[in-house]
């Protein structure tokens, strides 16, 4: 209630319990509670609940120890005690160096030491990446930058910057001339092209990347480049609906379309894949 000069931040993880609704902290100090789900208790004060939890979830060493929850409240406090502090961490800049040394430079080594000691990267739809500074660095070295297409371009659309995440939304486009390890592994170059939206969630630690998850709608490539057709229903492929059986006679899957509607909007038109419409 008097706390020192220097204090500006309190932030506290599961307390067993609140304090009173009649009591005010200091306007000066900035207050944050992470609660577990199994705390039937609210608070006047800055706080958040975290979905099936229990006390204890963000340590690692604990049975209570819940990874998602443990990095959310991490970034919440983060944030927190960066405002607190009046420090700021140009996280774009870290980004787009790394993205640089990557796809302009082409260079695995630099790209690696813009990186924590074991960092890793999951392309989520074929899990390609790797975990640990040895597999990653093989894999930007002898994958990923030879294997991206001499046409690749990379077009950021949005970005959103958290406390320790960038968030981008980015339009990518090449001709399938080679194979490309990262998106479309052990499938030969088609003469395709292919345009579609990649969204990465990249976490920086210490002024360096930690880790990207990288994501984009794998079956809308597979179309694009003619390895997937949408009218290649499975014979026979019926499912039941108020009793009643009815057949799909299309997959629900679109091609360069999908990516064209997110640069804008007014191209293409909406639910043309609901046969209700």
């Amino acid at each position: 209630m008097r706390p020192m000069p220097k204090l500006v931040a309190l932030v506290a993880y599961y307390p067993p319990y609140l304090p009173s609704t009649t009591t005010s902290f200091p306007r000066s100090l900035d207050v944050l509670i992470h609660l577990a789900s199994s705390q039937n208790f609210g608070t006047r004060y800055p706080s958040h609940t975290y979905p099936d939890t229990q006390p204890g979830f963000a340590e690692s060493d604990l049975e209570e120890y819940d990874k998602p929850a443990a990095r959310l409240s991490w970034s919440r406090t983060l944030g927190l005690i960066r405002r607190a502090f009046g420090l700021y961490v140009d996280l774009e800049a870290i980004w787009d160096k790394h993205t640089e040394l990557e796809f302009a430079k082409k260079d695995a080594d630099a790209t690696m030491k813009t990186m924590v000691p074991e960092p890793y990267v999951n392309h989520v739809p074929t899990m390609t990446g790797g975990i640990g500074y040895r597999d990653l660095r093989r894999f930007y070295r002898d994958f990923f930058i030879p294997g991206n297409p001499p046409d690749m371009a990379i077009k950021v659309l949005s970005r959103t910057v958290g406390s320790d995440r960038v968030v981008d939304e980015m339009l990518c486009t090449y001709t399938h001339t080679k194979e490309v390890p990262w998106m479309l592994p052990g499938v030969p170059p088609t003469g395709k092209k292919v345009e579609v939206v990649v969204v990465g969630v990249i976490c920086i630690r210490g002024e360096k990347l930690y880790h990207e998850h990288i994501h984009w709608d794998q079956a809308s490539v597979l179309v694009q480049i003619g390895l997937l057709d949408p009218n290649l229903v499975p014979k026979g492929f019926k499912t039941t609906e108020a009793g009643r059986e009815k057949e799909v006679k299309r997959l629900p899957v679109v091609g360069a379309e999908g990516a064209r509607k997110v640069v804008d909007e007014m191209v293409g038109k909406s639910n043309e894949l609901i046969p209700e419409w």
